[in-house]
């Protein structure tokens, strides 16, 4: 028959009280409960607190409630095969007097979000993807922080949502739309919880995040020609007008294209004997395989540098030339007279935080602007399939190459119903 009894862990004025499960001669567990005594208040005969004051008969009271809680647990997990130890009894008391281990529950969020950065390592998952729930999971624990508070997911309701992200934009210093990619992270984190057994909040079920889409900046056909044209003075400025060129033809990310050398340049004919000439290589983010059909106008590049690539600005590392590649190129298309005002994202200095305002295109131009071009424009030649397209960009799917260009599904069938008129038209003149 299994047994309660407490003890003092010493004989000083702040003596923390124990309590020991006895279930058999062998099997003796013993654990705080967090409660402390004056030692001269203690009855070694009771085992409780001398009846000699009202706060030692209510602690006496706490201790008999809590000596039936335990007992009444062991009785219902004695027939479940549960394994009784220190750790079991820990956790009884712990629930007893509704104690919180922060550091250990994983019904606090921010504790949840750890575990599930640690199997997204394990997983097949995309760096850039895993960064973004490394950084939500910073930024949760900072707007904690600022609110003096630690969440569980009961308590993370549409109003915490809707806190949050005012938080990302006012005190993050985040754009909109990055923040409400953040929040949709939170989401996603919160619905995998809930498939793993954990109780949210309802309203998140049904909790809807707009999608603001980032604004799309690409180079047209017609100002890739004024960058070809330009007249320039200065090796790098002719360098960064150069590879921005063959990035607008290639669709490549940055990493890529300047890693492009004369080794990825292949030979390649066709069934009737034609030969072509393509550059292949395996995207560094993606790992993918692609082939990419060398355009005239790269060609052209390739020949003023004896059938290979420009020289890179940089040997140091990947992100100083890139860093320096977006510096040459800003002033480039500047010089090539890229000024027609659009909206886009510039930091202000003041506020120190990105805005979107009205601006001279050339000020938005950064090396992605080469891959979103050649995607964008190539989109919009009807001589070439989506397909064709993504089998260069290196996309997935369908839906994700839409996105990227800022287009969708009603596009598409714009585009289509065109085509449809231009058929019909087409028809009529024959007849």
């Amino acid at each position: 028959m299994a047994t309660v009894k407490y003890y003092l862990r010493s004989k000083t004025k702040d003596s923390i009280i124990q309590i020991q499960l006895s279930v058999s001669k062998s099997l003796k567990m013993r654990n705080s409960t967090g409660l402390i005594i004056n030692f001269s208040d203690w009855s070694e005969k009771t085992s409780l607190p001398k009846q000699n004051n009202p706060d030692n008969k209510n602690l006496a009271s706490q201790l008999n409630d809590l000596k039936n809680f335990i007992l009444k647990q062991f009785n219902n997990d004695l027939s479940t095969g549960v394994i009784f130890d220190s750790f079991w009894l820990k956790n009884k008391v712990n629930i007893f007097f509704d104690r919180v281990d922060i550091q250990a529950n994983d019904n606090i969020v921010i504790n949840y979000m750890t575990q599930y950065n640690e199997f997204r390592k394990f997983a097949k998952t995309k760096v850039g993807t895993d960064y973004q729930y490394i950084d939500l999971k910073k930024k949760f624990s900072d707007f904690q922080k600022s609110q003096k508070k630690t969440y569980t997911f009961l308590e993370v309701d549409k109003r915490i949502m809707f806190e949050f992200n005012k938080w990302l934009i006012e005190k993050g210093k985040l754009m909109e739309s990055t923040a409400q990619r953040t929040l949709r992270n939170l989401k996603t984190i919160l619905l995998d919880a809930r498939d793993n057994g954990k109780v949210i909040h309802h309203q998140i079920n049904s909790f809807s995040i707009d999608n603001i889409p980032a604004i799309k900046i690409f180079l047209t056909f017609q100002e890739i020609e004024q960058v070809k044209n330009l007249l320039i003075i200065g090796k790098d400025l002719s360098y960064a007008r150069d590879w921005l060129i063959i990035g607008c033809y290639t669709g490549q990310r940055v990493v890529d294209l300047l890693d492009m050398n004369k080794s990825k340049i292949f030979i390649k004919t066709d069934l009737d004997g034609n030969s072509f000439r393509f550059i292949e290589l395996i995207q560094i983010k993606t790992e993918k395989h692609v082939t990419i059909p060398i355009h005239d106008e790269v060609e052209e590049i390739l020949k003023k540098y004896n059938d290979d690539f420009p020289p890179i600005f940089s040997n140091k590392n990947a992100k100083s030339n890139t860093a320096l590649f977006n510096y040459y190129m800003k002033k480039v298309c500047k010089l090539a007279k890229i000024n027609n005002l659009v909206k886009g994202k510039v930091f202000n200095e003041e506020l120190k935080r990105n805005e979107i305002k009205e601006t001279e295109k050339y000020n938005l131009v950064s090396s992605h602007i080469c891959r979103r071009s050649f995607a964008t424009n190539f989109y919009g030649d009807k001589r070439f399939t989506t397909p064709q397209i993504m089998a260069i960009t290196g996309h997935s799917t369908e839906t994700m190459f839409l996105s990227y260009i800022g287009k969708n599904s009603s596009d598409h069938a714009m585009n289509t119903a065109k085509t449809f008129k231009e058929i019909k038209d087409l028809e009529q003149k024959i007849l």
